[in-house]
């Protein structure tokens, strides 16, 4: 599990223009962390938004500018989601406090503004596909 929870932290952040849809017991750590990553990451200028609702899961998407319209990257919680998106099968409390724990790992070591502290692979294009057939079989 450890590779996606490492990809949902980067794309947490490293993208622009991203939502993230919450309930509201996760939301006071979310914004706890987008102050962390403000404090890490000065030259920053667009921040997680943060909207609460009533869901049994996180999920996180990415406003498409030229469109208006958005893209889930990621999902927190035991719905799958559809294969392009980078899914943390876990009850979503377990799933958020990896991703925060990953996070808070990543924004310690620079990332994203340093080489290669993103971890093994950070740099390769993420295959989901790939990684929930290896993890459905144990690989």
């Amino acid at each position: 599990m450890w590779p996606a929870v490492r990809e949902a932290a980067r794309r947490l952040l490293r993208e622009d223009s991203l939502i993230i849809r919450t309930p509201a017991r996760f939301v006071e750590e979310i914004d706890r962390l987008v102050l962390m990553m403000g404090d890490a990451q000065p030259s920053r200028l667009s921040f997680p938004s943060v909207i609460e609702v009533e869901a049994p899961f996180i999920e996180v998407e990415q406003t498409i500018e030229e469109s208006a319209k958005t893209n889930q990257i990621v999902r927190l919680g035991p719905e799958e989601p559809a294969v392009n998106v980078c899914w943390i099968p876990l009850e979503t409390d377990d799933a958020w406090a990896a991703i925060l724990e990953a996070s808070e790992d990543l924004l310690e070591a620079g990332y994203p503004g340093c080489a290669g502290c993103g971890g093994p692979n950070s740099e390769r294009p993420w295959d989901e596909e790939k990684f929930r057939q290896s993890w459905s079989t144990g690989e």
